[in-house]
């Protein structure tokens, strides 16, 4: 079976595995191209010569690219015009563009501001957007709340809180959290656990907590407590040291010693957290030096945060440049530049948009690429940024400076009577951004390089025209028939793009049929509306008579030129005459085309062997078990939901709302199995032998 497998795809090199395109197809989409731009053109008349934001539209109406312009006529007409002479980036942008819409201002600060709030709203996929921020921790603390809390987040809202980090490094996290929860006893349970608990929790027997929630705590000396973590979060060790001693001493001069005892262990804790800096400042300076390295597709940014004169912290940014938007260069290094100084004006504006803006930042050698005006926008912007978050209740602290260089930043930061050390180590400093910076960008770019050598495996292996940069791949989970869903997972570049992952809850097949699961979830993946995104490889996780099944759904649907691949797993013999177990290779199943790339799903798919460890092995394999995993975890979830409330359901006894406050109090049925008979009956507010009861049905084997 193997060696005839192996025979087909050795003779099938000779031509294309996935077929050709229907003759004609590039004539009438070069007509389509003339007409559109022809009608832009003809709408660009009508643009005023003003300044102002402009945004590129998709035919399904999304946004692909906000952009500003000090005269809008004059920056559209770039696009649509003298297409030979843009960038790859640009020219893929313009074959998408349907219509764009414009928006006029006053002045250039009215338009970086505008243009930052609709990119952060939309996220436009041309521009430039932070990449590897959602998933970095904060820590929060809400002084308004009776007995404020500190929690870690991933998420910031606009909820009247104080917001610190994000925080990139996890160790340096863990340091803090555990000096801070060690010596400052702030409450560590939600207030809606304060109504039904007897008596304070563990956090108050070892010290960690003053058990508010039972025992008579002023709330004037615990906001003391609050706002001593809050100046640690900031940077502000040595004013919360300075004030602990002087509290210490008052404390022992009234023969208070366990108090006294206790604020000198905290003041132990900050003094060596402060020691645990590498690089020490003038004290009180307060900044933030980035660093940068550069790259054709690439900008790497390092930010070292400087607190209270101290190097608390250090962030790698990496930014994906979109495309080229220069206005009036010409040579080469003027557009160059200009490009720069466009991603280093969105960097700092997207960059602090979201985090705690410090008095002063330095940019060093960014003199000579960013004009001082451009700067002085930048201030404007960001001080206004700032008092909005004040006037929506977020601390921020409003921007002094923009340094371009190390020398006006030492002069302005450091004194010019600061002495050689200080000067040399702020030198080193800026040096060790950049150095960061470029470090990161080596670590993507070796990343890269995998990605894309799997990439271009996969087109070697299928012979296709095209690189397979969008890749979805699609899986069906049930149980006999119940809960039936579906995933796709979606790959660019040879790496997963979680947001544009879905989910399908199958609805119109009733029991278990694969094959109609299939053919709902591809029609409902091609309706109407998201017709035009074609993926250049679709993957689907079967063999034969699920790749046949999708050739006649794609068929039926006119998308004839659209590739797709099974992939079938690896099959087992066992000889029962022996232990030995033998296995086949992994298996791309390919659906048959006639000589114009019309699908032809009666006819037997060909199966081709993949090599173990091979670059197209890799990228299939990863995609098909990220499917699966993402299908499987989303099964689960539903079908213990379902078994959840079908459980509760049947106990008699057991109403509407009983059944929510139990689900309330504990988080899974899990918990509830494993709480007593008496803590079931208090969260449900029922009697004792039906909280036993509860407790005995769900703690049954047949529930493990």
């Amino acid at each position: 079976m193997e060696n005839n497998l192996a025979e087909q795809s050795s003779s099938s090199k000779s031509k294309p595995i996935l077929g050709k395109k229907r003759k004609g197809v590039a004539d009438v989409d070069l007509e389509k191209q003339q007409t559109r731009l022809e009608r832009l053109r003809q709408k660009l008349a009508a643009v005023p010569q003003l300044p102002g934001v402009y945004i590129h539209k998709a035919p399904d109406g999304k946004i692909l690219y906000v952009g500003k312009a000090k005269n809008l006529q004059s920056r559209l007409r770039s696009y649509f015009t003298g297409l030979e002479r843009h960038s790859p980036k640009t020219r893929a942008l313009v074959a998408k563009i349907e219509d764009f819409d414009i928006i006029v201002v006053d002045n250039e600060n009215e338009s970086l501001l505008l243009e930052n709030n609709l990119i952060k709203h939309n996220k436009p996929p041309y521009n430039i957007l932070l990449r590897d921020d959602k998933t970095y921790p904060y820590l929060k603390i809400n002084l308004q709340e009776p007995w404020p809390r500190l929690l870690k987040t991933r998420r910031r809202k606009n909820d009247g809180a104080l917001y610190f980090g994000p925080y990139t490094n996890g160790g340096q996290l863990h340091n803090l959290l555990s000096v801070i929860n060690r010596f400052f006893p702030l409450v560590k349970c939600p207030p809606s656990i304060f109504n039904t608990v007897e008596r304070p929790c563990n956090y108050y027997s070892i010290k960690q907590c003053l058990g508010p929630c039972k025992l008579a705590v002023e709330r004037r000396d615990y906001l003391k407590i609050a706002e001593a973590v809050v100046a640690i979060l900031r940077g502000r060790t040595l004013d919360v040291v300075r004030e602990l001693k002087k509290e210490m001493a008052d404390s022992a001069a009234k023969l208070m010693y366990e108090k006294a005892a206790g604020l000198r262990d905290q003041v132990r804790a900050l003094e060596g957290l402060g020691e645990q800096q590498s690089v020490t400042f003038a004290p009180g300076m307060d900044v933030d030096v980035i660093g940068s390295y550069w790259h054709s597709d690439l900008a790497c940014f390092h930010v070292a945060i400087v607190r209270d004169g101290k190097l608390v912290s250090g962030e790698n940014i990496v930014l994906k440049i979109g495309i080229d938007d220069v206005e009036g260069a010409e040579s080469a290094c003027e557009k160059e530049n200009a490009n720069r100084e466009r991603v280093i004006v969105t960097f700092l504006c997207q960059y602090y948009s979201r985090r705690e803006i410090p008095p002063a930042v330095c940019i060093p050698c960014a003199d000579k690429i960013v004009p001082a005006q451009r700067f002085d926008a930048v201030k404007l912007f960001l001080n206004d940024t700032s008092a909005s978050r004040v006037s929506q209740g977020l601390e921020s602290v409003s921007l002094k400076a923009v340094y371009e260089n190390a020398d006006k930043a030492i002069k302005e930061l450091l004194g010019v009577k600061c002495h050689k050390e200080l000067k040399e180590s702020f030198y080193s400093l800026c040096n060790l951004c950049d150095e960061n910076a470029r470090n990161r960008f080596q670590e993507d770019l070796q990343m890269d390089e995998k990605s894309r050598t799997m990439v271009v495996g996969l087109q070697t292996f299928l012979q296709l025209e095209k690189l397979p940069v969008w890749i979805e791949c699609f899986d069906i989970s049930t149980f006999q028939g119940a809960e039936t869903v579906a995933s796709q997972v979606v790959f660019k570049d040879g790496k997963p793009s979680k947001s544009d992952y879905r989910k399908y809850i199958v609805k119109d097949v009733v029991g278990q049929d694969d094959f109609a699961s299939l053919r709902e979830v591809m029609r409902r993946r091609f309706k109407e509306e998201r017709r035009t995104e074609i993926p250049d490889l679709l993957l689907i996780d079967g063999g034969e008579p699920q790749v046949r099944e999708v050739g006649r759904m794609l068929k039926s649907l006119g998308l004839d030129p659209v590739a797709f691949v099974g992939i079938a797993k690896s099959r087992t013999a066992r000889d029962f005459t022996s232990s030995a177990v033998s296995a086949s290779s992994e298996r791309l199943v390919v659906p048959i085309r006639d000589e114009s790339g019309e699908l032809l799903p009666d006819k037997e798919p060909r199966t081709f062997l993949l090599r173990p460890g091979s670059a197209e092995f890799r990228l299939v394999t990863q995609l098909r078990d990220e499917a699966h995993r993402f299908a499987i975890t989303f099964h689960r979830k539903r079908r213990d939901k379902s078994s959840t409330r079908s459980i509760l359901t049947s106990i008699k006894g057991l109403g509407p709302k009983r059944r929510k406050k139990l689900l309330e109090t504990f988080a899974s049925v899990a918990d509830i199995a494993a709480a007593s008979a008496a803590e079931i009956a208090k969260a449900a507010g029922i009697s004792l032998a039906l909280g036993q009861e509860i407790k005995e049905i769900l703690s049954r084997p047949s529930r493990a």
